[in-house]
């Protein structure tokens, strides 16, 4: 456990992080049963309320869909039922993406660092918060590249 500490101290003391890009996009989010989901399809056990999104592929560098799904998708915490987002009222809407990249970067020894790609997504559907966030490793680099 001792060890464990003191790797994730080490860490968090040569990590950096740089925002790559920012940017919201505007897309069609179809607010219905076919598109949103109870779902733990990509999340293990647990179930979220999920929307699938396959415009947002074409707006993100990495790969936001959960095997099995047919476009990326978002999840929320704000609500277990779908009937809460869709109500009497299912349509396609134009929604506002959040896109936001960017890189970490981690002190590995004297002579090489890592760098972590980190894509999170976020929109707000009908009052209710919809994220997916992605984490990609890259190859290792030389130290003298990263800092």
């Amino acid at each position: 456990m001792k060890a464990l500490l003191v790797v994730l101290f080490s860490l968090t003391c040569f990590a950096q992080t740089t925002v790559i890009s920012e940017r919201t996009v505007q897309l069609p989010v179809d607010i219905s049963s076919a598109k949103l989901k109870w779902t733990n399809l990509g999340y293990g056990s647990i179930y979220f309320v999920k929307v699938i999104v396959p415009e947002l592929a074409g707006e993100t560098f990495l790969n936001h869909r959960n095997v099995g799904e047919d476009g990326p998708c978002l999840f929320t915490h704000d609500t277990r039922n779908v009937e809460d987002v869709v109500g009497d009222n299912p349509s396609i809407e134009d929604v506002d993406f959040k896109i936001k990249l960017s890189k970490q970067t981690i002190k590995l020894d004297e002579q090489k660092c890592g760098v972590v790609l980190i894509e999170d997504v976020r929109a707000n559907i009908r009052g209710f918060e919809f994220q997916h966030t992605l984490r990609h490793t890259m190859p290792e680099r030389h130290i003298d590249d990263c800092f």
